[in-house]
């Protein structure tokens, strides 16, 4: 069975991943290494959620090995 959010959550997702990084240079210039390490933390984290959502979209065949072996360290 489809899921019915299938389009919108990687659309969102990947959305996601760079409106994150908009105040990313703000903080730099403020020295803010605590926050900046979070947003691009983040930023990392919904593309790898974005990813694997279009990965495995109705598939169990594990054709990228190594890819289950990045995503899960």
């Amino acid at each position: 069975m489809s899921d019915p959010s299938y389009p919108a959550y990687p659309i969102l997702a990947f959305l996601a991943s760079v409106l994150v990084l908009v105040p990313l240079p703000w903080h730099l210039q403020a020295w803010n290494a605590g926050t900046c390490l979070y947003m691009i933390w983040t930023s990392i984290a919904c593309f790898n959620l974005a990813l694997n959502s279009v990965l495995w979209h109705d598939n169990v065949i594990n054709f990228a090995p190594v890819w289950c072996d990045i995503c899960t360290y």
